[in-house]
């Protein structure tokens, strides 16, 4: 009699452990009515995510694309999350209904970094007015203009020659790159830039380098918040927060203190002094923004740090990567601007609209190797009604960029690289308007001009100096790159050959 009753208790404690996960299940993973269709079998606190680390999360969407549609639909944790595929769907939502998708998601490690503040980060009115004064301050500071690129233009100077050092030994040029580059915003923000071999911003940039990295602690912290009462750092949180707030008020920091000590002298030549004008100005104003502050100043100089520092470098890798992998497309390039430009001179902007062929190289390693795919994601500020679903207020939205800059229907033959398909019959640059590699709407990258026009310049004047080749092993550096916060390729060694040393050897051997 008592073995049977411990038998009941038994079946009864699973009996209710059953209800208790079954509840669980549904609670934490139930669509809401109306909303997207997509994949049922999602775990407890988990949702999906068992299926999404199986494989490349772009190989996941499209396969999800082809059984659920444009807009589909997961669980990540117990967050709802929609993704949006396809131009005309992306076009839809962050465009045609920008106020609803235009936020971005609550997140506990953005509120204990930075206390949403910045212009990555931020949404409402907070966003609105760091993003309107930082682009009008980069437009006065010469972003798409001339004098900027004349500016470029002296860094990489600097760069080819610390090249050509190598003499055409097998180099990694990551680090001399993102300095370069870096550089560049660097001179925007603070008025400085820095030398090559400074340990002190090579650390910087290793930091950059790491807070990117360690961009999943962030993302899994917000779809499965009480990840952060674990015990420990497995999710290196802690690494993240301390690197955050070293860039913050090691590096930003003592740079604003700086120009707030000298803003009475009247000289305002950088991103910071400007913004330190734009602050009093709205002091002064009565209908000026309260947003436009010294508490937002320091991460919305971080924020456009960041991305000066890592977009732009990446597209130059890529382009390296594909010039191994194609050397015919290396060649016609150098031919191309040696036809336009010469050997006498550096390439200008003012050559850009002769350098077809070049151009079009860029925009096909962008549209391949898009920086960011799966872009940043949006959030709904409000319950939603979008190609005939009901998204809730709070869904976290990813716009599938990668879904567009590989779509047959627009590209034909995605899978090859094939600059040809940017120049049109008439044999000028053709630029279709589903080439979004920094996406659209209102959230798309404010340094785009910038970032575009630094590709152009760095690139055509590193093939008319150089020829890229894999090292003496013949080894080329994958296809497939490293998916992040950004879309990288993996680490690799190139060798640059001088061009004048090649012209020399050619010339040599006729005789």
């Amino acid at each position: 009699m008592t073995s049977l009753l411990e038998m009941l208790d038994i079946n009864t404690g699973l009996a209710l452990g059953v209800v208790v996960l079954s509840l669980l299940w549904w609670f934490s993973v139930r669509r809401p009515a109306g909303a997207p269709p997509g994949p049922w079998l999602a775990v407890p606190l988990l949702g999906h995510l068992l299926l999404m680390m199986k494989k490349d999360p772009r190989q996941q969407f499209a396969a999800w694309r082809r059984q659920y549609g444009d807009v589909f639909s997961l669980y990540l944790g117990s967050q709802l999350v929609v993704v949006l595929n396809g131009y005309k769907v992306i076009k839809d939502a962050l465009v045609k209904n920008a106020d609803a998708f235009s936020d971005r998601p609550h997140s506990y490690v953005r509120e204990i970094i930075t206390d949403s503040k910045g212009v990555v980060d931020t949404s409402g009115a907070v966003w609105k007015d760091q993003r309107k004064v930082a682009i009008y301050i980069l437009r006065e500071l010469g972003m798409g203009k001339n004098v900027l690129a004349v500016k470029v233009q002296e860094e990489i100077k600097e760069y080819i020659r610390v090249i050509s050092e190598s003499q055409g030994q097998p180099l990694d040029l990551s680090h001399f790159t993102k300095v370069s580059m870096s550089n560049n915003i660097c001179s925007i923000l603070f008025g400085k830039r820095f030398e090559y071999d400074d340990d002190v911003f090579r650390n910087y940039l290793h930091l950059v380098d790491v807070v990117v990295n360690d961009w999943g602690a962030g993302a899994a912290l917000t779809v499965m918040p009480f990840l952060r009462h674990l015990p420990g750092d497995c999710l290196n949180l802690k690494r993240v927060v301390d690197n955050m707030q070293v860039m913050l008020y090691k590096l930003i920091k003592p740079f604003v203190d700086e120009h707030y000590r000298r803003y009475d002298e009247g000289t305002v030549d950088d991103f910071i002094g400007a913004y330190i004008r734009e602050i009093h100005h709205h002091r002064i104003n009565q209908s000026g923004s309260p947003h436009i502050n010294n508490v937002n100043l320091p991460k919305t100089t971080f924020d456009i740090f960041v991305g000066g520092s890592e977009a732009g470098p990446t597209a130059i890798l890529w382009a390296l990567v594909y010039f191994l992998h194609h050397p015919d497309v290396q060649d016609k390039c150098y031919e191309e601007i040696h036809r336009v430009v010469g050997t006498e001179r550096a390439p200008t902007i003012q050559d850009r609209p002769q350098l077809v062929y070049m151009e079009a190289v860029i925009m096909e390693v962008l549209r391949c190797a898009t920086p960011s795919p799966l872009s940043l994601p949006h959030a709904t500020p409000c319950d939603v009604e979008f190609g005939g679903y009901m998204i809730p207020k709070g869904t976290l939205v990813i716009p599938n960029l990668h879904s567009v800059m590989s779509d047959p229907e627009t590209w034909g033959d995605p899978d090859r690289f094939r600059p040809e398909r940017f120049i049109g019959e008439d044999g000028k640059q053709w630029r279709p308007e589903e080439f979004i590699p920094f996406s659209t709407g209102r959230r798309s990258c404010m340094g785009e001009v910038l970032a575009r026009m630094e590709l152009f310049l760095y690139l055509s004047t590193m093939v008319q100096h150089f020829q890229f080749l894999p090292p003496e092993t013949g080894e080329l550096p994958p296809l497939q790159g490293v998916l992040a916060l950004t879309y990288c390729p993996t680490p690799f060694k190139v060798r640059a050959l001088s061009r004048m040393c090649l012209g020399k050897e050619t010339f040599e051997e006729k005789q």
